[in-house]
């Protein structure tokens, strides 16, 4: 019998209900945050000033992870937790459209930096609460298939989104952010209500203490190896991608002689990249284990910066984007999966908390670096050394026991196909 058929009534209206969740949570922040830096612009803002939009916030809202994921372990109402946080994270949109035209011009951009920054720090607040629950509420059996096909809904809104974004933004300023921000917090009010929906059981006070007094003087990385691992690879995996995650769109234009025009065009090719392998992937990982397919897959997302590094010119950037959004599809699903495998059930929040920090402080450090190192040796290079440091995260990843080893070679990478077709024939 089919794992999907084996789960309760309760159990499938709150995967619905994850589902809708992220599907207007992704069209909020597609209708949003990709035309942030663009809004600034309008603003005023200087090329420093964008730096700060965008590193501000990351820096922030992921070293927060720590204290936010001690105070998830501590509560009992989780879901209130995140409520606070996403209601902040959707308001703030309205403060952002209307905010900066409420003082000086010459405060305008300085008040968007603080209220993009606060908008993060409260979007953070319910994420380690949130990973935990997710861990409860989608039986292990199915996740892969699950967050397969929550990731192709969330990525057909999202590509929708953003082409319906390039219309309104076609309209005069400052009318044209206005109705993009309302419509991201109209629909984020939609992805909460969605959320308040799943029924998550609460712990008993006296579970709740005990959890708490694990939680300080149980973790450890020393004793939890396959979590220390997986923090290890994942923050020289996150190094080397930011090193030219800022870099990419400026290559495009100054190296290859690109368009913001056809930038625009590679960009859907990952969207629809991902779109097109989620419920490949999904497969893959229910069968043979997110390790395996984070390996695989993510040995083909290393690739990305070395496809660029070689490119010739900028028409091939449709081709290493839409190679990506495939490769990076079956990656970021499976290192989903596996962070709720290597977390403990008693103590997640804090975990989750803790690896949060780490790739935040990655993060804000590869995007700094990856600067410095352009202005110091050129952008290729640095994409070759982008390419480099990923091959080394996954020799930390080998090291990481995923929840079951299930053996896998290249050739498994068919699986799918296979089973598919025997299916026909049977």
């Amino acid at each position: 019998m089919p794992a999907v058929d084996m789960i309760d009534t309760k159990a499938k209206q709150n995967l619905k209900m994850n589902t809708i969740d992220g599907a207007f949570a992704a069209m909020s922040d597609n209708l949003s945050n990709p035309f942030l830096g663009l809004y600034a612009l309008s603003l005023g803002a200087s090329i420093s000033q964008i730096g700060m939009l965008n590193a501000f916030p990351t820096l922030l809202g992921n070293i927060l992870q720590l204290p936010y994921g001690i105070l998830a372990g501590r509560i009992s109402n989780r879901k209130a937790l995140i409520a606070i946080g996403s209601l902040w994270n959707r308001c703030s949109w309205l403060l952002i459209a209307f905010l900066p035209f409420l003082v000086k011009l010459e405060w305008g951009v300085s008040i968007l930096i603080v209220l993009a920054t606060l908008r993060v720090v409260g979007a953070t607040l319910g994420v380690p609460a949130w990973i935990a629950i997710q861990a409860e509420i989608v039986p292990k059996p199915i996740r892969g298939r699950h967050y397969a096909n929550r990731n192709i809904i969330m990525n057909i809104v999202a590509l929708a989104a953003v082409l319906f974004a390039g219309k309104i933004l076609t309209l005069r300023y400052p009318v044209n952010y206005r109705i993009l921000f309302v419509l991201a917090w109209i629909t984020g009010l939609v992805s909460l209500w969605a959320f308040l929906q799943i029924k998550v059981q609460q712990a008993p006070q006296s579970t709740r203490t005990s959890a708490a007094q694990r939680e300080k003087r149980g973790f450890s990385l020393r004793h939890n190896k396959d979590f220390a691992y997986y923090c290890l690879a994942f923050f020289v995996w996150s190094l080397g991608v930011n090193l030219i995650s800022p870099l990419t769109p400026v290559y495009f234009i100054q190296d290859l002689n690109g368009t913001e025009a056809l930038w625009a065009y590679v960009q859907s090719a990952a969207i629809i990249g991902t779109i097109l392998c989620q419920r490949y992937w999904g497969r893959l990982t229910d069968v043979f284990g997110q390790k395996n397919i984070m390996v695989k897959a993510g040995l083909g997302a290393a690739m990305v910066p070395f496809w660029w590094f070689i490119a010739p010119n900028p028409l091939l950037g449709l081709a290493v984007q839409f190679w990506g959004g495939i490769m990076w599809g079956g990656h970021n699903l499976a290192a989903f999966n596996l962070l709720l495998e290597v977390t403990p059930d008693s103590s997640r929040s804090l975990y989750v908390g803790v690896y949060n920090a780490l790739i935040g402080l990655a993060t804000a450090g590869g995007q700094l670096l990856g600067g410095y190192m352009a202005e110091l040796m050129g952008m290729r290079s640095v994409f070759f050394i982008s390419f480099v440091g990923r091959l080394i995260a996954l020799v930390f990843l080998s090291r990481v026991a995923g929840g079951f080893d299930q053996p896998m070679g290249w050739k498994d990478l068919g699986y799918p196909f296979v089973r598919s077709r025997r299916s026909l024939q049977s």
